[in-house]
């Protein structure tokens, strides 16, 4: 005389629904963690030797204080302590290059093709310039 229990199953719940939703679940989750590790190979590197974008002048004077840019031109005149005057084909500009930035290994001159590796700096006062972080010669004339 045993008493025995029968599984009722609560209304509104089917055993088919069950695998759809694990299987909903499993989906999601592998999406997620592939789209995490696959973000790494989107990477680039940024520092000197890089290839990067080209930004004219003309492009530089409109962007925002410290966005980074890329110049390709000559350095025509020295306007200070570590301040030039840069020329591209849409303009010139004023850059700061610290003197430990510039190539100690080659001369530059008002004809050599150099590469400016910066940053905008705007100034409420005053013209935006650029403040150099590295340079690197294109070619020289």
């Amino acid at each position: 005389m045993g008493i025995t229990f029968e599984a009722i199953e609560p209304e509104g719940t089917y055993p088919c629904m069950e695998n759809t939703m694990n299987r909903r679940l499993t989906l999601a989750l592998l999406a997620t963690s592939l789209s995490l590790f696959s973000a790494g190979a989107f990477a680039q590197y940024t520092g000197p030797g890089a290839t990067s974008a080209v930004t004219t002048v003309a492009e530089a004077r409109d962007q925002r204080d410290d966005q980074p840019v890329v110049l390709q031109g000559t350095l025509v005149a020295k306007i200070g302590h570590e301040r030039y005057r840069f020329k591209d084909a849409t303009g010139e500009i004023d850059v700061e290059i610290d003197d430990k930035d510039l190539p100690s290994h080659q001369a530059v001159s008002a004809t050599t093709v150099v590469e400016l590796h910066g940053e905008v700096d705007t100034h409420r006062f005053k013209p935006t310039d650029i403040d150099v972080d590295h340079v690197r010669i294109v070619s020289t004339r």
